[in-house]
């Protein structure tokens, strides 16, 4: 796409795996021991260093924001925190799969269909998406340092099947291209940068409306035209 993906330049094939943190003890490649089995507390724990890692690396940045920092806010030690996280690298692609994952959904639902109702409903659906995961990708976006990791590579070529459904076309043009990356910019800075007393309806609602403007699709008819029709 050569353009953003969620805050962060297009990395090299050069970056791949240039931010993970090497861990000072290997438990395989997954970043748990073969055959470890994980219950209700192991989710709970999973989900609890993914929310302080979230924390500190919005605080501090990733870069500066170590393994050692996250295991002693947690009050674990470092190997209890590598059975769930090798790296660091595997701590941001824990954070940022969910998104990722309800994008490849959202792009899978969308299929081919390139009538304006279907990329309308992308569009809706992509609003929300960024609503749901806004402070994540704030974090990203004011982060220049994970665009070096792998862990966001994914997201490219999800972006890359986004494009031409936003466009309509299977290859879209210069000027369809840059409609697509005009509506994404303009949810991306509705949303994501809006302030705390935004109402979140107006913001929603005002993304939609600049988006579709963007894409030359047209606004759905009021329930009271339709009434009057």
């Amino acid at each position: 796409m050569g353009a953003v993906v969620w805050g962060t330049t297009e990395p090299k094939a050069s970056d791949m795996g240039a931010c993970g943190e090497a861990p000072e003890v290997a438990l395989g490649s997954t970043g748990a021991p073969s055959g470890a089995t994980h219950g209700h507390t192991g989710d709970q724990t999973r989900a609890r260093i993914l929310d302080v890692a979230l924390e500190l690396i919005a605080d501090r940045g990733f870069a500066a924001t170590s393994t050692r920092e996250i295991a002693e806010r947690l009050g674990v030690t470092k190997a209890a925190l590598y059975y769930h996280f090798r790296t660091k690298d595997d701590l941001l692609a824990a954070i940022v799969g969910p998104a990722m994952s309800e994008l490849d959904a959202l792009i899978e639902q969308a299929g081919a269909d390139a009538s304006s109702d279907a990329r309308d409903g992308l569009v809706c659906g992509y609003v929300d998406l960024v609503a749901r995961h806004a402070d994540l990708i704030r974090v990203l976006a004011n982060d220049p340092a994970v665009k070096e990791c792998a862990s966001l590579h994914a997201a490219i070529p999800l972006f890359q099947r986004l494009v031409p459904l936003l466009a309509g076309t299977d290859e879209p043009d210069t000027a369809q291209r840059t409609r697509v990356r005009a509506a994404l910019s303009a949810i991306h800075g509705a949303l994501v940068r809006g302030q705390p007393a935004d109402d979140p309806g107006i913001l929603r609602a005002t993304a939609l409306q600049v988006a579709r403007a963007a894409l030359g699709l047209p606004e759905p008819a009021s329930p009271v035209a339709q009434t009057r029709r």
